[in-house]
């Protein structure tokens, strides 16, 4: 294995690793936390219900698309969006040293992959110069990268990378939050893949405006079936069914908010179980 970019084509000044033996190895597991997430590496068979292969539009697209560059930490989150969000993560410099990644992520197959797929994606993010802007003014790379250093070494990812050397999860690009919630649902995963939400109020707002809405069209349809049912010589049959579908309604609304009962316990009572939670674990290492 070796880095898929030269020494004379790192777009940052060389950097060097002292690091030897067991402070090698936490160095890589760092860095594997850093770029892998295990949550996508469980529904990478589902990805194309939520993203499309090699999708990903540079910077100053998403800005014309409305959403706004969110710098997260989280590889999880990375090319995730949500409306007008978009989750990218920083670009770390031990990728762009040659060096550190011949030291760092040729020591591992799984980390070399990952490091590469990663680059890959970048190469998508920043194709113009604006791009390389908006990158540092989100902090997502270091602001020492100069445009004619990045080209060289963009150049030199494109050629030396393929989708059969890459992690799995960077064969798709953006991915919707919404539907890799609905994976994680079907997969019996969690409630969620991703919630930004920290209010119960926001939460069922983003989740159940779509029920609200069908609730109104039903009373709407309720209220000209009572219309309809009320004038002289109506026949038995619209009659009939409109009593059916009163019932059914009357039904689904019980059942609709008993379930949304459920859910809000549900949540209310999992945060109280993780805060004792906390506190025991709190009180037993001041205790110790």
């Amino acid at each position: 294995m070796k880095p898929p970019f030269a020494a004379s084509e790192q777009p940052i000044s060389q950097k060097h690793i002292d690091a030897t033996g067991a402070e090698l190895s936490k160095e890589r597991e760092l860095l594997r936390q850093s770029l892998q997430s295990t949550a996508l590496d469980k529904i990478h068979k589902q990805l194309w219900y939520a993203g499309r292969i090699g999708n990903i539009s540079p910077l100053h697209h998403q800005r014309v698309l409305r959403r706004e560059v969110i710098l997260t930490e989280y590889p999880r989150l990375h090319l995730v969006w949500s409306k007008r969000v978009i989750y990218v993560q920083r670009l770390p410099d031990e990728l762009l040293s040659w060096t550190c990644y011949s030291t760092l992520m040729c020591g591992s197959q799984e980390l070399h992959l990952a490091a590469s797929g990663f680059l890959l994606s970048y190469t998508r993010l920043i194709e113009y110069p604006s791009d390389l802007d908006i990158a540092k003014a989100s902090g997502l790379i270091s602001k020492q990268v100069k445009w004619r250093a990045w080209q060289k070494f963009r150049y030199a990812l494109i050629h030396n990378l393929t989708n059969r050397n890459i992690h799995d999860r960077f064969e798709y690009g953006e991915l919707r939050l919404s539907r890799l919630d609905t994976i994680f649902r079907l997969r019996l995963l969690g409630l969620s893949y991703f919630s930004p939400h920290r209010e119960y109020t926001d939460y069922f707002e983003h989740h159940y405006a779509a029920l609200f809405a069908l609730f109104a069209l039903v009373s709407v349809a309720l209220s000209a079936m009572q219309v309809i049912s009320g004038i002289d010589g109506v026949p038995e049959a619209v009659t009939t069914t409109a009593y059916r579908f009163s019932v059914a309604a009357l039904v689904g609304l019980a059942s609709s908010c008993a379930i949304l009962l459920c859910v809000y316990l549900g949540l209310y009572l999992w945060n109280w179980f993780l805060i004792c939670f906390r506190r025991r674990v709190r009180s037993r290492e001041t205790t110790v």
